[in-house]
C-alpha cells in the first residue's frame, strides 16, 4: 500500500509540469488534418468535443499515402485510473472513436456493435501516443475494423478489434452534413 501511496505522490508532484502543459499535438509529413466538430446535435462530441485541459486532447488524420487514419492523442488527469495512468475506459473510447472514423474514411456510414479491447501495458498518463485504426474486412453490412495505442519508441499499449455495422445515412441527421470532413 505504502508503494502505490508514494508512487502517486510522487507522480502528482514531479510529473506535475507534464500534466498542466497540453502538448501540441502535431501529424507528421504526409498527413493531413481531419477538422471533426465538437458537437453534431445538441450536446457536445464524447471525445472531440471536450475542449477542458485535463481529460483527452486528440488531433484526427489521415494519411495522404493511403487515406488510413491516424491520431495523435494526450491523456491527461482526469482519464486516471490506476495511480498514474490511464483508465482503460479512455483509452477504449478513443478507439471507438477512432474505428468508427476509419470506417467513415472509407464511406462506411457505421455504428459500433460490438468492440473487443487488450489491453497489453500500462499507460503513463502525460503520454503522447499515436494511434492508427484500419478496416479489416467488409461482409454486407457488417465492417471490421482494429486499431492500436502506442507511443514514439513502438510500444503497444492496447490493441483494439470492432464489429461495426452499416445503417442509412439519413439516419445520422445533421451529422451526414459534416462527413466531408472525413
Amino acid at each position: 500500500m505504502f508503494e502505490i501511496i508514494w508512487t502517486k505522490a510522487y507522480f502528482m508532484n514531479e510529473k506535475k509540469g507534464n500534466m498542466n502543459n497540453v502538448p501540441e499535438l502535431s501529424g507528421e509529413m504526409g498527413w493531413s488534418e481531419l477538422k471533426i466538430p465538437d458537437s453534431y446535435g445538441i450536446g457536445r462530441a464524447f471525445i472531440t468535443g471536450d475542449r477542458s485541459s485535463d481529460r483527452i486532447k486528440v488531433r484526427y488524420f489521415k494519411k495522404d499515402s493511403d487515406n488510413s487514419f491516424v491520431a495523435r492523442v494526450w491523456f491527461g488527469p482526469s482519464t486516471e485510473g490506476p495511480p498514474g495512468h490511464v483508465h482503460g475506459g479512455s483509452m477504449a473510447a478513443v478507439l471507438d472513436e477512432a474505428m468508427g472514423a476509419s470506417a467513415w474514411i472509407a464511406g462506411h456510414t457505421v455504428v459500433a456493435a460490438k468492440l473487443a479491447v487488450k489491453y497489453r501495458t500500462m499507460l503513463p498518463l502525460g503520454t503522447v501516443t499515436t494511434i492508427e485504426a484500419w478496416i479489416s474486412s467488409v461482409k454486407g453490412k457488417k465492417v471490421i475494423t482494429k486499431g492500436k495505442v502506442f507511443d514514439e519508441t513502438g510500444t503497444v499499449y492496447t490493441e483494439s478489434e470492432g464489429l461495426f455495422i452499416n445503417i442509412p445515412s439519413e439516419i445520422f441527421g445533421e451529422m451526414i452534413n459534416h462527413s466531408d470532413a472525413l
